[in-house]
């Protein structure tokens, strides 16, 4: 162990990373050579450092630019030691916490070939040892959170989450979906029945995952038009006020959706129940009269003086967002307007202005509003989406936009 601690001093952010390459090279190789006759306070000295590395950009930059090493951390996930596999879990996190670390996390976990000490050490061996087969990386993640009795549900959730915000990986996640259908099954059933995992993990980053892959048409898909009403059973985690990673995953699902119109009838449809979803959220405790009563979906109507209103300003902007998208048709902005969208924002607005305080989601409400209140005689388009717009009304609308957010409320 001493001659890990004489490693530290070429890992440091001042090193040049080739100084930092040889240095990590040497910790895998410490890994693998002296695994089976280390003691477990050992190895987990080695890994904690590595962990602890992750936490720097210049640490990442340095484990990233070793594949082996990236290799070595997909073995040690499946450590037998659940400490020492959680450590490793918890560096693939920080690994994959931006862009580039995630596409080369998932890209090397795919390209992998069988890792052998001769890869290691360079040298020529009379047996050629292997330490690990190849490695499906989603699916070993997949297989933790759906597994109630795992200890790493959690982590492995939050790499899951974290790679899912790339498209490709978010494409390639749906591939191995489609190859194990009972898959998804689980995942909806890890989801949606509170303490599914019998070791305490709350899973709560399926949220974000599930909402990841709706950025993609097939993830959509997926969820709005699949057999077992995937999406009507996530839905009514959108308030869910333990978690704001469950509850901000969820809304972000819908805003997916409703940025696609090829799916605004699956939202508008009756009884509300989408919409609904949407509106809940934005609403308070505030009286409407009997005539904009009878406008309201029924379980809008007569909120109690408890009701509050979403706390997070930027969910409550995904909201508005949401409203904006489902504003592109004529039949859409009639329908909306049937069910007291107006009132309801009507109301929403006062509250953000004296409460709330946060100039985006006014001018998130105010977007809404004013196409609400016109009446299709003077918007005269069936679909805004078919409009073109010069770059310089964008420009100018950016600008407008900007100059209304610097003044104070």
């Amino acid at each position: 162990m001493e001659s890990l601690t004489e490693l530290v001093q070429f890992m440091q952010p001042s090193q040049r990373l080739d100084l930092k390459k040889i240095a990590l090279t040497h910790v895998l190789v410490n890994i693998f050579m002296f695994h089976l006759t280390l003691n477990a306070d050992s190895i987990s000295e080695i890994i904690l450092f590595l962990v602890g590395l992750t936490g720097t950009e210049e640490g990442k930059c340095a484990i990233l630019s070793v594949d082996d090493l990236l290799t070595a951390l997909f073995h040690l996930t499946a450590d037998e030691s659940i400490a020492l596999a959680k450590d490793a879990v918890l560096a693939l996190i920080n690994l994959t916490a931006d862009e580039s670390g995630a596409i080369k996390v998932y890209n090397t976990s795919r390209e992998m070939q069988p890792v052998t000490m001769h890869s290691l050490l360079h040298i020529q061996l009379v047996h050629n040892f292997v330490l690990l087969q190849a490695y499906n990386l989603i699916a070993a993640a997949i297989s933790h959170i759906i597994n109630e009795n795992s200890n790493l549900a959690d982590p492995w959730s939050m790499v899951l989450s974290n790679l899912t915000r790339e498209e490709s990986i978010a494409y390639g996640t749906l591939d191995i979906l489609d190859e194990n259908p009972a898959f998804m099954t689980q995942l909806i059933k890890a989801f949606t029945k509170l303490q599914y995992n019998k070791n305490k993990a709350k899973l709560d980053y399926l949220g974000p995952i599930f909402c990841n892959l709706t950025q993609t048409h097939r993830g959509r898909e997926l969820l709005c038009r699949s057999k077992g009403n995937l999406l009507d059973k996530i839905l009514p985690f959108s308030t869910y006020e333990e978690s704001i990673i469950r509850r901000g995953g969820v809304i972000g699902i819908l805003k997916n959706i409703c940025f696609d119109s090829l799916y605004h009838e699956i939202i508008l449809r009756e009884p509300d129940d989408i919409l609904n979803v949407i509106l809940y959220p934005l609403c308070g405790p505030e009286e409407f009269t009997d005539e904009e009563n009878e406008l309201l979906p029924m379980e809008l109507q007569y909120l109690p003086d408890t009701k509050t209103r979403e706390d997070d300003p930027g969910l409550r902007k995904v909201l508005l967002e949401c409203l904006l998208q489902l504003c592109a048709t004529r039949k859409s902005r009639e329908h909306l307007r049937s069910k007291g969208v107006y009132e309801i924002l009507r109301e929403y607005h006062k509250w953000e202005q004296q409460e709330g305080r946060h100039k985006d989601c006014l001018l998130a409400c105010e977007n809404v509003v004013d196409i609400l209140i016109k009446k299709e005689e003077e918007i005269s388009v069936d679909n805004y989406k078919t409009i073109e717009v010069s770059k310089d009304m964008k420009e100018m609308f950016i600008q407008e936009d900007e100059e209304y957010l610097k003044d104070p409320l």
